[in-house]
């Protein structure tokens, strides 16, 4: 079991789906968790004070730097401290690029890359030496597919974000890493994945024959925000039924 006693967590989105199983898994193995999102994030909450840890819901859009200020200055008035931050928060859209609109194309950004480089600059501040920091980014920042130009272009960059914050904050001994989810089941990918031909074909290009779900990721969260993983920094865990290997 990893340990995480005595630890303060912030995840974004973690009002359902990947980082509402990340946020609840912390706080299994130990954490106080902050939970935040644009949504409700209330039942989050419920479930990490069921396993007797203290949590509360700050609502947060992390593509406003005033919004996050005010999580981390919550966060702080709370805990007196910031040891785990995990960029979860994100948005899916996939749309032909000829119409792909201006609008479009910095919502996806400003949510998926400079809202996660947002928050870390901000935590970073309050962070000390054995903090971690995780940021999700997905296959998508690894490799590239159609008609998603500003979602592969956002998780790109979240995979060489963390790679800089890794190599600028490794000699303070302050960790960053990036997870790479494939297809989990999620609200993100509930529409994607009801279309059957669709499905099938994400299914065949998996070697394990099945979509992920958000306890998959949870776990990898977990282990890199504990000390069992004190010697990695910079990384990026891909967590995607075997899909790259086959690429």
């Amino acid at each position: 079991m990893f340990n995480l006693k005595n630890k303060t967590a912030i995840v974004t989105g973690s009002a359902r789906g990947i980082g509402q199983s990340i946020a609840v898994e912390l706080a299994r193995h130990g954490a106080d968790v902050v939970v935040t999102d644009i949504i409700p994030g209330q039942q989050t909450v419920k479930k990490i004070k069921a396993l007797k840890r203290n949590s509360f819901f700050v609502k947060t859009d992390i593509s406003k730097k005033q919004e996050i200020e005010n999580l981390i200055k919550e966060t702080i008035k709370k805990f007196k401290k910031i040891d785990i931050l995990v960029n979860n928060a994100g948005i899916f859209i996939t749309e032909p690029t000829k119409k792909v609109s201006e609008e479009s194309w910095d919502k996806t950004i400003d949510i998926n890359l400079k809202g996660y480089f947002l928050c870390s600059q901000t935590a970073l501040k309050y962070m000390k030496k054995g903090s971690s920091i995780i940021n999700i980014s997905s296959v998508a920042g690894i490799l590239g597919y159609a008609q998603a130009a500003a979602y592969c272009a956002s998780k790109g960059g979240t995979r060489l974000l963390t790679k800089s914050l890794a190599a600028e904050y490794g000699p303070l001994g302050i960790r960053i890493n990036s997870i790479h989810p494939g297809i989990i089941e999620t609200a993100m990918t509930k529409n994607l994945l009801a279309d059957k031909k669709t499905r099938e074909a994400s299914l065949a290009k998996l070697p394990l024959k099945r979509t992920g779900k958000p306890i998959d990721i949870a776990g990898a969260a977990v282990f890199l925000a504990s000390d069992a993983s004190s010697y990695m920094t910079g990384t990026e865990t891909v967590i995607d039924g075997g899909w790259t290997c086959t690429l």
